[in-house]
């Protein structure tokens, strides 16, 4: 499953191979090749998803990646709105 943002792809791919994880990576387009830029893993479907569409997100609202990329490792949870 492949999700554009802006000028950026996020692609969930379940690979059986390495044990059925999940992984989430975030493209950039550049012309008509795609530069990988992070690469997430998770072993829930449901975990992927939800951070995939948190990433979409935040890349269509503010569209700047250095958040992604200055990250620390793991995955933190963004508070739902009320």
């Amino acid at each position: 499953m492949a999700t554009s943002a802006g000028n950026y792809t996020i692609d969930l791919e379940q690979v059986e191979e390495k044990g059925k994880i999940w992984n989430v990576r975030l493209y950039k387009k550049v012309l008509f090749f795609k530069k990988i830029v992070s690469s997430d893993w998770f072993l829930d479907e449901r975990q992927a998803q939800t951070f995939a569409k948190q990433l979409a997100d935040g890349l269509n609202t503010d569209s700047n990646v250095n958040a992604v990329k200055t990250r620390k490792p793991g995955w933190t949870l963004v508070r739902p709105a009320r």
